[in-house]
């Protein structure tokens, strides 16, 4: 935390000295302050409308802008591609800021900061709440426009319990799933997936690989768990090649569990639903793109 702080004091302070230092009458501050609340709440009102092009008018669509969430930095084009899929699966955001500040650093630069939360409600009927979200937002004028041209966020994120999960019994729900699976993963691939039963635990050890032709091509191991302090199914998953999946959610029905991506900026999710005891359906939506396949049990 006091890198990231002393990083931040380092950066305003670069921007303050590359600026013109021509002292800002109180007045004037006045001024600036309310012009840039003003982009603020395009901004925000935008993202709390899922309103993507409202949110972005307000940005500078440029190679000097960069976007940082959780110390993953985004390009304008990146970010674009990140966010905007993510807006078309809302119905609506709700912000609530509870502190904010303005640093003015001259006639055309503005540091704004602040703490707030988020309410995301999804079109699939799910919500999740980021609390704490901070944000350091970087304002320059430019043709007589104030326009966000960097910033930085830090948050955590929270899957809401849905009114349809409320009176299942999740950890019970998952035991379900305990045993040998079989699934298509690919031209000439079959994969492979153990469930088994930690003795006297609320978790299922996971055992995966992919066979093509007799061979190996790919191997994972992970866990899923049932979280009692969140009521929420964890699912976590590391394959060859040091690759790590971690899914976060719940049962929504007796025989529909909906996990969704931790890693993901663009709402990645992963559904199975039993068909039978034997049989269940798999589906994976990667950036709105969705996959299905089945799995059957074997011995």
């Amino acid at each position: 935390m006091k890198a990231k702080l002393i990083f931040m004091l380092m950066l305003i302070v670069c921007i303050s000295c590359g600026t013109n230092n021509k002292p800002v009458s109180d007045a004037q501050k006045e001024k600036i302050k309310g012009e840039v609340k003003t982009a603020v709440d395009a901004i925000f009102k935008g993202c709390e409308e899922a309103n993507f092009d409202k949110a972005v008018e307000s940005i500078l669509n440029s190679s000097e802008f960069v976007y940082t969430y959780n110390g993953n930095s985004f390009g304008y084009k990146q970010f674009v591609d990140a966010i905007k899929p993510v807006f078309t699966t809302m119905t609506n955001q709700k912000v609530t800021i509870t502190e904010e500040k303005y640093a003015i650093l001259d006639n055309s630069t503005v540091v704004y900061s602040n703490n707030c939360k988020w309410l995301q409600n999804f079109k699939d009927g799910h919500s999740t709440l980021i609390e704490p979200d901070a944000m350091i937002y970087i304002f320059k004028k430019q043709d007589g426009r104030w326009l966000l041209i960097n910033g930085i966020e830090s948050y955590t994120e929270k899957v809401l319990p849905s009114e349809s999960s409320k009176g299942l019994n999740q950890a019970e729900l998952l035991m379900k799933f305990a045993g040998n699976w079989e699934a298509p993963a690919g031209k000439e691939t079959t994969q492979f997936v153990q469930f088994k039963r930690l003795q006297g635990e609320n978790v299922l050890s996971l055992y995966t690989k992919g066979t093509s032709k007799g061979k190996i091509v790919f191997e994972g191991t992970g866990f899923g768990g049932y979280d009692k302090s969140k009521n929420k199914i964890d699912l976590s998953v590391i394959m060859s090649g040091s690759n790590v999946f971690h899914y976060i959610g719940e049962f929504t029905s007796p025989d529909k569990l909906e996990l969704f991506d931790v890693n993901s900026a663009t709402g990645n999710k992963f559904i199975f639903e039993r068909l039978s005891p034997d049989e269940f359906k798999e589906t994976t939506i990667d950036n709105n793109k969705e996959t299905s396949r089945i799995s059957k049990r074997i011995k």
